[in-house]
């Protein structure tokens, strides 16, 4: 019989025991897993709270927690908990974030839901070379707001600054005003507050072409990771997370960014963007030392 269907002297075996020959599926009914009930929430928490894609994962529970664990048990782990799938991230221009100078920020405004009635805004600043975010929440979206928040940046940022890269936002350029006399039509006038801060600093302010996001998709990305961060649910078949107050969700957003500066990245070869900031040395360091704790 197995000759004259071409099939193997074993599926014969398994078909005698059966009241079918209908073809079976292989996957087991019940798969087997390796890791402990701390190393399966530990995944799922490395997934759900930082959005980490797999690789990276693994390389974390690997070092930090069973140097034993494969990687496709802790696929099968994401599998069962129903977050094996993750957003493909904007992907930039190839060549281009890797080759970038540190001192390349990119800076945006992600709008917040409205919390008690009141809308709230994150400016957000990441540096290209090292992924090194610096966010601040603010009630306005203005001129002065945005210019503060660049000079704290400045500030907080070890190493120096050649070049931002902004939206067309009123808070960052008057480019397109209409109530402005003597400016260059399509052309920032450079007496913008925030224009005025960086041409100071002897830094190039640079402007996305209009209605084309996707330029500054670094930071848009990064927009997206508080987006999801807030509203997500807190854990799997419970309610969405909530926030008491202002002064609650600001420290959760907080937190979420001192955790992501200090989580190592594939695309830094496994480096915190707080690693990669101390590790690197040239010109444009500041004087002074730079301190980090990345560890596990």
């Amino acid at each position: 019989m197995a000759a004259e269907l071409g099939v193997s002297e074993t599926t014969i075996y398994r078909w005698r025991g059966r009241s079918t020959v209908e073809d079976r599926s292989h996957r087991p009914k019940h798969l087997t897993t390796s890791l402990s009930a701390l190393e399966e929430r530990a995944v799922c928490e490395l997934r759900t709270s930082l959005q980490l894609p797999l690789d990276d994962i693994v390389e974390v529970m690997q070092r930090c927690i069973n140097a034993k664990l494969s990687r496709s048990a802790i696929h099968r782990c994401l599998q069962r908990n129903g977050i094996s799938r993750l957003a493909k991230p904007d992907k930039p221009r190839a060549g281009v974030f890797e080759s970038a100078s540190i001192g390349f920020i990119h800076i945006d405004v992600k709008y917040l839901p409205a919390l008690q009635r009141r809308t709230s805004y994150a400016f957000v600043a990441i540096d290209r070379a090292t992924r090194y975010v610096f966010v601040e929440v603010h009630s306005r979206r203005d001129g002065a707001t945005a210019t503060g928040f660049l000079k704290r940046f400045l500030a907080d940022f070890p190493h120096g600054v050649h070049t931002i890269l902004t939206d067309n936002g009123a808070e960052f350029t008057d480019r397109f005003a209409v109530d402005k006399k003597n400016k260059p039509v399509g052309k920032p006038s450079g007496d913008h507050p925030f224009d005025r801060l960086c041409k100071q600093r002897a830094i190039q302010h640079r402007l996305t072409k209009p209605y084309h996001p996707q330029t500054n998709g670094l930071v848009e990305r990064f927009n997206r990771r508080i987006a999801e961060a807030i509203g997500r649910e807190h854990k799997r078949g419970s309610a969405r997370r909530t926030f008491v107050n202002h002064a609650d969700r600001d420290a959760f957003i907080a937190k979420f960014v001192h955790d992501y500066n200090r989580t190592r990245l594939k695309c830094l070869g496994y480096l915190a963007p707080i690693q990669a900031l101390a590790n690197h040395t040239g010109p444009n360091t500041k004087a002074g030392t730079i301190t980090t704790n990345a560890d596990c």
